[in-house]
């Protein structure tokens, strides 16, 4: 039986591009922001939306890559693999960010999928202290704080950029 892994399957979904009940996904969020917003910042030392969004890839491959039994992956908090440089200098720089953050959530629910029951949940991730179920609900959480990042930046730049043309009324 899968039960627990596609309940995880489902919140992973409706996280990132479904319908979550406190309001907007991630990816529609992410659609809603111009490119020209998504680099920058509203203080400096702090990250860009595109800064975040690379490092949501950096997680969800690590989550994927662990899922995919690959125990010498990791990343080291505060590297440049955790928060990965990212500059984006046109629209389709930005969508092509946009994109790998797609192809990093995707890979995750591939290797979900290809479980044959929930017993993966219960083993310990190498390397780690904590379990899949936990590293999976772990993604989950890290999306929902981000996007709660990314609104907050995104609000703080719209409201300079009002006039500028970038937001449509």
């Amino acid at each position: 039986m899968k039960n627990r892994t596609n309940k995880l399957i489902r919140s992973l979904s409706e996280i990132f591009e479904g319908e979550p009940w406190y309001g907007e996904s991630v990816m529609k969020k992410l659609e809603n922001v111009p490119y020209k917003i998504g680099y920058e910042t509203c203080v400096p030392d702090s990250h860009s939306v595109a800064e975040i969004v690379g490092h949501l890839i950096s997680w969800k491959s690590f989550a994927a890559e662990k899922l995919n039994d690959n125990n010498g992956y990791d990343i080291e908090i505060d590297s440049e693999t955790d928060w990965p440089i990212v500059e984006i200098k046109s629209p389709e720089e930005w969508e092509a960010l946009k994109r790998r953050l797609v192809a990093a959530q995707s890979n995750i629910y591939k290797f979900l999928e290809a479980k044959p029951d929930d017993s993966f949940l219960e083993e310990k991730v190498n390397g780690q202290d904590y379990n899949f179920e936990f590293l999976i609900r772990g993604i989950i959480q890290h999306d929902i704080y981000h996007l709660g990042q990314i609104g907050l930046i995104e609000s703080q730049l719209k409201r300079k950029e009002e006039n500028s043309g970038v937001f449509k009324s």
